[in-house]
């Protein structure tokens, strides 16, 4: 790959984003009233429509007193999700999430018509969280990716999210389960499932074509 194209590349993804788009970091949405990366106080999403809640522009090494997210404040921003027309992305890793964190999540994802994109990694979700998503998942037709990285899931929550996956009604497409409780054979086909996504369809070069060309 041409490295020198890459700011090109991405000067013309700006241009071309919607007007409207909001990639919000966790200070959009937390007041750090102590300057410490403390972040408290209520959630203002303000049109958000990708939202990072992984304290990025300070790593855990550099702060030590950095307080993590837990699942009193991410049940809160659950509740906010609830019919939440904006945010198309969250990514919530590194925290402090655990089952309830997943289930408040997963019960939003009921009435939410734009979530596509959830990041959940590096937390402390076990199979009551991922199990919770799966079932909601199952039949949800907006939601495409979930990475489950980190965590404590074992093969009952990984069988059920690869079943998931592999599933016509639901839209998710790639998943990830690394690094959990779970066996080799489970994570590889996820893995496999989620490159196939990526994978053009097989008669791509020529779908396009007039029929007098075929």
């Amino acid at each position: 790959m041409d490295l020198g194209r890459r700011p090109i590349a991405l000067l013309l993804a700006l241009a071309i984003a919607p007007a409207a788009a909001r990639w919000c970091q966790v200070e959009n949405v937390k007041s750090d009233i102590y300057n410490n990366y403390s972040y408290a106080g209520p959630w203002r999403l303000d049109g958000c429509t990708t939202l990072a809640l992984d304290h990025g522009y300070c790593a855990e090494v550099d702060c030590p007193w950095r307080i993590k997210f837990d699942d009193e404040a991410i049940i809160e921003l659950a509740d906010q999700l609830h019919g939440n027309s904006q945010l198309t992305a969250l990514s919530i890793s590194s925290n402090k999430l655990t089952d309830e964190s997943a289930v408040a999540l997963a019960e939003a994802l009921r009435n939410n018509q734009v979530l596509s994109d959830i990041n959940l990694q590096g937390n402390q979700i076990g199979d009551q969280g991922a199990l919770a998503l799966a079932e909601v998942l199952e039949t949800n037709t907006y939601c495409t990716v979930l990475n489950l990285e980190f965590n404590l899931l074992t093969d009952e929550a990984g069988q059920a999210l690869l079943s998931v996956l592999k599933s016509n009604q639901s839209a998710l497409e790639m998943l990830y389960l690394a690094n959990n409780k779970i066996s080799e054979d489970i994570v590889d086909e996820a893995a496999e499932e989620s490159k196939a996504a990526l994978r053009p369809p097989a008669d791509h070069r020529t779908a396009a074509l007039p029929k007098s060309e075929l």
